[in-house]
């Protein structure tokens, strides 16, 4: 991350820091240099989190949403099979965004993410004029809050498919979540929801993934 923050302010362009914790948090530390950077240079560091907000995993893989959402488009260079860029690809699936990647050598561990990216439908790049030549003629539409809502709505509106008692839990795990996060967005019962998770695993709709549920593929 740190390498694009600077190559955006060497060539006198402006970056956006998106936090996973409040603003009033620089995590790591190490960071405080590139934190003044950004706002010298009239760049921005925004988080949905208020201040006093301590930084935590799940939080910088939540954010990753907005990441991909100030995007028109996201280019992977390089993830492993499970990490923060392949959700930040995820999510710009979601949000129907482009995903290019750089393909990889089939021994790079560090490549895995990419290569399944691109088996999955996103774009194979190998030079900056392949981005570049795809937006030349390409009006952009600037998106409100209520496009991404919709845009994920549709994404996540297979729900005709998905039995009527399911639709409430199903629609939350386009992120993964724990089954108190799911009590807190759905206010279902945490009886009804062991209940459902249950049924749900066993038709194929959910898996476990690291202790938090997520639709299943995803």
């Amino acid at each position: 991350m740190v390498p694009h923050i600077f190559g955006a302010m060497e060539v006198n362009g402006k970056t956006i820091a998106v936090l996973g914790n409040g603003p009033d948090y620089i995590f790591p530390k190490e960071n405080k240099e590139i934190y003044e950077e950004i706002l010298e240079t009239e760049g921005l560091i925004i988080s949905e989190y208020q201040e006093g907000v301590e930084p935590e995993p799940e939080r910088f893989r939540k954010r990753n949403r907005i990441v991909s959402g100030l995007s028109i488009g996201v280019l992977v260079v390089e993830a492993k099979k499970l990490s923060g860029t392949s959700i930040t690809a995820r999510y710009a699936r979601e949000q129907r965004k482009d995903v290019f990647c750089i393909p990889s050598s089939i021994d790079n561990i560090k490549g895995v993410g990419t290569n399944n990216l691109i088996k999955k439908g996103a774009i194979l790049v190998t030079e900056p004029n392949e981005i570049i030549e795809r937006y030349n003629d390409k009006k952009i539409k600037q998106l409100t809050i209520e496009d991404l809502e919709k845009t994920n709505s549709i994404s996540l509106s297979n729900l005709e498919d998905i039995k009527e008692e399911y639709r409430q839990i199903y629609k939350e795990l386009y992120i993964p979540l724990n089954v108190n996060e799911i009590n807190a967005k759905t206010k279902i019962d945490i009886k009804d929801i062991y209940s459902k998770i249950f049924m749900m695993e066993v038709e194929g709709l959910i898996e476990l993934k690291e202790n938090k549920y997520v639709i299943k593929g995803k």
